[in-house]
């Protein structure tokens, strides 16, 4: 697993982990704007310049990949961000390591969808190997990014995906559906811990957002903004209210009213 740091010379560190299509350069925005903590940065297998490996547990292989570097860094503890595919391996690493999460911001989240969503997402598993992937990546883009102030992230992440090897892809599409029923134990590790959760979502993320609601009621003692006009990558498309968003809540600071969203969004 390929990993950046930027040392920032401060005391406390945060791990950033994209979303399926993306690398450490999607993260672009958030690396500026989180001077205040060291950031240590990876790409997920099968992205940017890290290698896939044929085999099972992808999810539980990447969170000891992760675990690992933090043990050759030298790294205690780390506050988590994470954008979509990489809130599951978020959720994975904390459930895997607890002790070394400080907090976990899960932007996008992908766990907890209703029985259509499941549904679909049973049948683009049963279509990867059929559809050719010109032909999938942007349809999957459109149904998750339908919008045309989506675009940007749309492009971005087709522009991408299209670089990926189709086992990559394939392999973290299997994960995602899979992963669906391992939520209880993920709050169960949150709750029992007390970890600090921050869940962030585009009001317009229609295939995610009513999860993240549910998502929210669950864990209980978590906070939750969701942004207007914005759709499932909101770390690129509104990315200045979500690093504002996200250094406050590093920064153990109340919720700021943005403009752009409701305060009332805020929870």
């Amino acid at each position: 697993m390929y990993y950046k740091i930027y040392d920032n010379k401060k005391e406390e560190w945060v791990l950033l982990i994209h979303g399926l299509g993306g690398s450490i350069n999607t993260w672009k925005y958030q690396i500026k704007d989180l001077e205040s903590f060291n950031v240590i940065a990876v790409d997920l297998e099968g992205h940017g310049l890290s290698e896939i490996e044929r085999g099972p547990h992808l999810l539980s292989r990447s969170a000891d990949e992760i675990n690992r570097i933090l043990e050759v860094e030298k790294i205690d503890k780390v506050h988590i961000i994470s954008l979509s595919l990489g809130t599951l391996v978020a959720m994975e690493f904390v459930k895997s390591y607890t002790e070394k999460v400080r907090s976990i911001v899960l932007a996008g989240f992908v766990l907890n969808m209703n029985f259509g969503y499941k549904s679909l997402l049973a049948l683009l598993e049963g279509i990867k190997y059929i559809v050719p992937k010109k032909l999938f990546y942007p349809a999957f883009a459109n149904i998750m990014m339908p919008c045309k102030n989506h675009k940007k992230s749309r492009d971005i992440f087709i522009r991408e995906s299209v670089k990926m090897k189709s086992l990559a892809f394939r392999m973290w599409l299997s994960e995602l559906f899979k992963a669906q029923y391992k939520l209880k134990g993920y709050i169960r590790a949150i709750r029992d811990n007390n970890i600090p959760v921050f869940l962030i979502s585009g009001k317009q993320d229609y295939m995610f957002v009513n999860s993240v609601k549910r998502t929210h009621k669950k864990i209980g003692a978590s906070s939750l903004f969701l942004i207007e006009k914005c759709g499932h990558v909101c770390s690129i498309e509104k990315h200045e209210i979500f690093d504002e968003l996200v250094v406050s809540f590093l920064g153990g600071l109340s919720l700021p009213k943005v403009a752009g969203t409701k305060a009332g969004a805020a929870i």
